[in-house]
């Protein structure tokens, strides 16, 4: 199994990418925290191995004038664009929202506006190791099923989350606050 950068640096890096995008807009503005997340990703969908974790964080843009936004996202694509992000999905004009992926690295990166007038800027790292190295873990121990047991009382595995579009944050209404790292 390949090596990966570690937790603590994927943290970084997005905290770097979101820092560095949010200096691009043109006009001052602020952000506070609104989530940052430590998920793990046991779906086969990458053709990896679970027990790797994808970390992100989604700043909140405070500050700015509504009429404004079409302005910030012009400027934050543009610095993804030179900066070796590829766009991936652009929602404009009829959505407020554009996803991207950096080349290099496979951070994704977007920026949404919702509703209500709000507008967010967030980072996601690809899977990485907790320690950048898979986890030596011992040998599971086969469980036996008593033989007695019917078929249909016996332990289910747990359902895996379905592959698709692995990028849900246009669909999100993130009014609701966010999950705590």
């Amino acid at each position: 199994m390949e090596s990966t950068i570690t937790e603590k640096q994927a943290h970084d890096r997005v905290e770097d990418y979101v820092r560095e995008a949010f200096a691009a807009p043109p006009a001052p503005a602020s952000r506070t925290l609104f989530s940052q997340n430590r998920a793990e990703r046991t779906d086969p969908t990458d053709g990896g191995p679970p027990g790797r974790f994808e970390i992100s964080v989604t700043y909140a843009i405070t500050g700015l004038a509504v009429a404004s936004f079409g302005e910030q996202f012009d400027a934050v694509v543009t610095w993804w664009r030179s900066h070796g992000s590829t766009v991936v999905t652009d929602k404009r004009p009829g959505g407020q929202y554009v996803f991207a992926r950096n080349t290099s690295d496979s951070f994704d990166m977007s920026i949404q506006a919702d509703d209500l007038g709000k507008l967010y800027l967030g980072a996601t790292s690809p899977r990485v190791w907790p320690n950048g190295v898979p986890d030596a873990a011992p040998a599971r121990e086969r469980v036996e099923e008593p033989e007695d047991m019917p078929a249909a009382e016996a332990p289910k595995p747990r359902p895996r989350r379905a592959p698709g579009d692995e990028e849900d944050f246009g669909e999100t209404n993130w009014s609701d606050g966010g999950a705590a790292y």
